[in-house]
């Protein structure tokens, strides 16, 4: 048996961007989730707030996000994750009891080079919607592999 290198293309002469170029579009599987008082708790006790309080925080949805992605055409980069930043758009305030229906969608990719290596800058969007479709708030991740 002879060892070949690894050229950095799959066996479709793909380069690892170029695969990942070709997966924008994919979506996560569809969940469903309902904002209860126990994830406001705990949601507010991790950011050093009351725990008592009502107000239901749009970055609550962080609890319900699909982290990290199951993404074979990143593995070229290496296995760890880091969070390159999150944006959360607010189209209606969340209260307890709603119920969010929620799907990732990769949406983005761009290489850099940095001191470690060569790095993957992947750009996620998820989308929370009430039961009648309605647009609650979406989310805009950049997720870092290297």
């Amino acid at each position: 048996m002879t060892d070949t290198p690894d050229t950095g293309t799959d066996p479709l002469g793909a380069t690892p961007l170029q695969a990942l170029q070709a997966a924008i579009g994919w979506t996560a599987e569809e969940r469903v989730d309902v904002v209860e008082r126990r994830h406001l708790r705990d949601y507010r006790r991790a950011i050093g707030a009351d725990e008592d309080g009502t107000d239901v925080p749009a970055t609550i949805t962080a609890c319900f996000l699909t982290e990290p992605p199951t993404m074979p055409e990143a593995l070229a980069y290496g296995m760890g994750w880091i969070n390159g930043g999150d944006r959360f758009e607010v189209h209606r305030p969340l209260r307890l009891g709603d119920e969010v229906t929620s799907q990732l969608t990769f949406t983005g990719v761009e290489e850099k080079s940095g001191r470690s290596g060569t790095l993957a800058l992947l750009t996620f969007v998820t989308e929370f919607r009430l039961p009648d479709g309605t647009l609650a708030v979406r989310h805009v991740g950049t997720r870092v592999r290297r």
